[in-house]
């Protein structure tokens, strides 16, 4: 009796099974040192970044649009603990990427009901993926709260 799976279909179906999953993850989505990256791109642009913002119910002016450095900590101190419950409440967390550089974004949003405020949206941007975020004001009496 001849055998219809032979070492080299059986070798040729583990080799496409592995390529299909590969496939998947870079579709869906990949991971750095644990934390899951959305496979595209969606803050490379100041333009990706303001749309992103708009989906959330924020009017950013592209304009004022700032750029800085930062370091996440390797270690939090309580007043970071404290910020970062505020990425969770809203689907993030920063300790997935401490001790990593990231970018800082920062705009002046226009639509804030009380226009006394002067608010500012930040956005935290690890390989073009947003992984954080809050809308405050810089008053002496301000706020912070979430992005969504």
């Amino acid at each position: 009796m001849k055998r219809w799976i032979t070492p080299k279909t059986k070798t040729f179906c583990i080799v496409l099974c592995v390529l299909a999953f590969i496939a998947v993850l870079l579709i869906t989505g990949t991971s750095v040192g644990g934390v899951k990256l959305l496979a595209r791109d969606t803050a490379s642009t100041t333009e990706k970044r303001v749309a992103f913002l708009a989906e959330l119910g924020w009017q950013a002016d592209a304009g004022s649009e700032k750029a800085q450095q930062i370091l996440i900590p390797d270690h939090f101190t309580a007043v970071y603990e404290q910020y970062n419950q505020l990425q969770r409440q809203q689907g993030y967390d920063l300790t997935k990427f401490a001790g990593r550089n990231c970018t800082l974004y920062t705009y002046t949003v226009v639509n804030y009901p009380d226009k006394e405020q002067n608010v500012i949206a930040d956005l935290y941007v690890y390989k073009n993926q947003i992984i954080g975020g809050d809308v405050h004001s810089t008053n002496l009496n301000g706020f912070m709260i979430g992005l969504k």
